[in-house]
């Protein structure tokens, strides 16, 4: 661990870089759900949900100052990974806020831009190398999207790195929330979903031991939400693969392989059109130049960047 982390907080002042984040999103959504107020019906509830989740991160900044969070205390445990916890219940809202905010579709405009960069559907195009064996190696690549920033950040964690620690965490919760704005922006459920293509098909995707309940709990869980531009998965895939070479070389290597598959089967399992991974992948490069200024600016300290 490097002395001046163990010594130093992450950050100066009552909210950290991540806390600010998350209360900025949270601000912006209750803004977009009042300019939509005719058309949420439970406007009021979400609204005061928003400041309720406000108030929760202002009130666990509040608890952790005031208990000293340091080292891996348990207190210091909460305050660190409490910003990650919250990204499954903030993603959940979206799937009835979205139709509300914004009812336009771009599915057929992504799927045109699609069809002019390659002349035919990506998703179509791919049957040709449709085999139970890939289909299944890239379902379980594609689930790993859940569980790489947490590999990373449970090595940073556990390495007492609490500055690389608090970064990542920020650079996660930023990637996120500018994804779901995306998803806002541009409303978009996939080839799958646009029967323009689903009619081109000719072979349903089949694995051979897990792919079906992998797939029905994933649809299960994230319901039909318009989260395919830009791709969150290409997007938070790249960046914790950056980091991971930045921070901890030998937790990229075993990141690379499974982050790398994780992006193919974006489209390979019809999840994406490729314009969207184009636009995760241009994200993702946007957060990674502007993260380093911006967590310095929200008052996050930031010292060695790469690991030795």
């Amino acid at each position: 661990m490097n002395a001046r982390d163990a010594q130093r907080p992450a950050y100066t002042g009552l909210l950290s870089p991540a806390d600010k984040i998350i209360i900025a999103y949270l601000i912006l959504v209750a803004a977009l759900i009042l300019i939509s107020i005719d058309r949420v019906r439970y406007w009021w509830l979400l609204v005061a949900a928003h400041i309720l989740g406000i108030a929760i991160v202002v009130l666990i900044a509040r608890w952790s100052h005031q208990h000293s969070a340091s080292g891996r205390s348990l207190v210091a445990l909460a305050r660190g990974w409490y910003p990650v916890a919250v990204i499954p219940f903030t993603y959940k809202e979206l799937t009835y806020l979205i139709p509300l905010i914004n009812p336009k579709e771009f599915d057929r405009e992504l799927a045109a831009i699609d069809r002019q960069m390659f002349g035919v559907d990506p998703t179509v195009w791919l049957e040709r190398v449709t085999w139970p064996p890939l289909v299944e190696l890239f379902q379980l690549s594609y689930i790993t999207y859940y569980f790489l920033p947490l590999v990373l950040g449970v090595v940073l964690w556990r390495k007492g790195w609490t500055d690389r620690f608090h970064f990542f965490v920020f650079v996660i919760v930023l990637g996120f929330y500018l994804s779901y704005l995306g998803y806002i922006a541009v409303p978009a459920l996939g080839p799958r979903f646009l029967p323009e293509i689903q009619s081109q098909h000719t072979k349903p995707l089949s694995g051979i031991l897990l792919f079906e309940t992998i797939h029905a709990t994933l649809n299960e869980l994230e319901g039909k939400t318009y989260d395919a531009f830009p791709s969150g998965h290409t997007e938070l895939t790249l960046l914790v693969i950056y980091y991971a070479q930045r921070f901890h070389r030998r937790t990229f290597w075993w990141i690379l392989p499974a982050g790398s598959a994780l992006i193919i089967s974006t489209v390979y399992l019809r999840y994406h059109y490729v314009i969207d991974v184009i636009a995760g992948a241009f994200l993702a490069l946007a957060i990674i130049l502007m993260a380093k200024p911006l967590y310095r600016r929200l008052g996050g300290h930031l010292g060695v960047t790469s690991d030795k």
